[in-house]
């Protein structure tokens, strides 16, 4: 039974999306809270059938799904389930008002900005508190770092590395996004002194 609902509610999770906890909006949150406790009491309660925790999961993800895709065609949908971002710091004054309607105090304001590397309130240009709870920062273009751009360096841009190799097994599908084959990876094998791959635990390449 226990492994049934693990499946159940692994499969159904992966439908939901792949956000992580901390990126969930209210409604998806709400839905992963109810799943949890709609699953656990079939698995301590053997008198009860199977299909009392499986069904409510299978509804409670269903309707996640509608509503998601409902939210995406209707933007009124979206700002009632989900709320709108609420910006409280511009051009480095703190919105007082703001603050208190989402209950956030001064400290935890700031040890946000800290989390983003920001210690001086007044190279902030717009911090904004996102619907998922977390703190987005624009900081005045002053004081940011110079980018290769603006220093007129140019540079050679790289396509990120793929996993071609990992533990010992091939990445069939890293081998041919790189546009490679197993008869290339034999011959960057051999010319590292491995006879095959499983002697590698990792090789990336772009």
């Amino acid at each position: 039974r226990t492994l049934i609902l693990y499946f159940t509610i692994v499969i159904s999770m992966r439908f939901m999306g792949k956000r992580q906890v901390g990126e969930m909006q209210p409604a998806e949150l709400v839905i992963t809270i109810l799943i949890s406790a709609v699953a656990s009491v079939p698995m301590q309660d053997i008198s009860l059938p199977l299909l009392h925790g499986v069904v409510p999961i299978i509804v409670l993800v269903s309707a996640e799904v509608i509503m998601s895709s409902l939210s995406l065609k209707f933007p009124v949908l979206r700002k009632l389930i989900s709320g709108r971002p609420i910006t409280i710091v511009r051009n480095g004054v703190i919105d007082q008002k703001a603050l208190k309607k989402l209950r956030v105090s001064i400290d935890d304001l700031l040890e946000d900005l800290r989390l983003k590397d920001v210690y001086d309130l007044r190279t902030v240009r717009i911090a904004q508190m996102e619907t998922n709870g977390r703190l987005s920062v624009l900081i005045e273009s002053s004081y940011s770092p110079p980018t290769a751009k603006d220093i007129g360096v140019k540079t050679n841009s790289a396509d990120p590395f793929e996993i071609i190799v990992s533990d010992g097994k091939i990445v069939k599908g890293s081998l041919r996004k790189i546009d490679k084959n197993e008869k290339w990876l034999s011959s960057i094998l051999s010319a590292n002194g491995a006879s095959n791959e499983s002697e590698v635990f990792l090789l990336a390449s772009n």
